[in-house]
């Protein structure tokens, strides 16, 4: 970029899910996010320690008396059709603990109404750089960008197509 040229950016504004209310609120919702959010944490929880222990899945099967594509479809996030019998076979053949944790809606709302609240705090605390008016933020320099929204993690696949709806 040239020395002293000017680009003008929109300003970004923070995207406002409002997770946490909606999860308060709506008991539908609410069990169809939890159900997706433990399926994509199981099916993460597989394929991160598979890795770690660098194992391919054609060795966890065979370490998990399993086939292949057995393993692979657990690792998938849509798959919920698992036992507790297979996933405590996988566990000991990835040489680990499974742990099922019930929490309080309450808890994990508030939770959530935390991370919101922090990502809109740091949101906030991100001074725009040289404001023309009220919807253009100028920018001088390669070095200088525009702040970036605040991000959430939110699970991938059902809970976001979830939260969408």
């Amino acid at each position: 970029m040239k020395k002293g040229r000017r680009i003008y950016m929109t300003s970004i504004t923070p995207i406002k899910l409002e997770l946490a209310e909606k999860l308060e609120r709506d008991k539908g919702f609410r069990e169809r996010f939890f159900r997706g959010q433990a399926q994509d944490e199981i099916a993460m929880s597989i394929r991160v320690l598979r890795g770690k222990r660098n194992l391919r899945q054609i060795d966890l099967a065979e370490e998990s008396d399993m086939k292949q594509s057995a393993v692979s479809r657990i690792e998938q996030a849509e798959y919920s059709a698992w036992s507790f019998n297979t996933l405590f076979r996988i566990a000991d053949a990835l040489d680990a603990r499974l742990k099922i944790v019930f929490e309080p809606t309450e808890e994990v709302v508030e939770q959530y109404k935390q991370k919101e609240a922090d990502a809109e705090a740091q949101f906030e605390q991100r001074a725009p750089l040289h404001t023309s008016d009220a919807t253009k933020t100028e920018v001088e320099g390669p070095s200088k960008a525009a702040p970036s929204p605040p991000s959430i993690c939110f699970p991938r696949g059902h809970g976001m197509a979830m939260a969408a709806n």
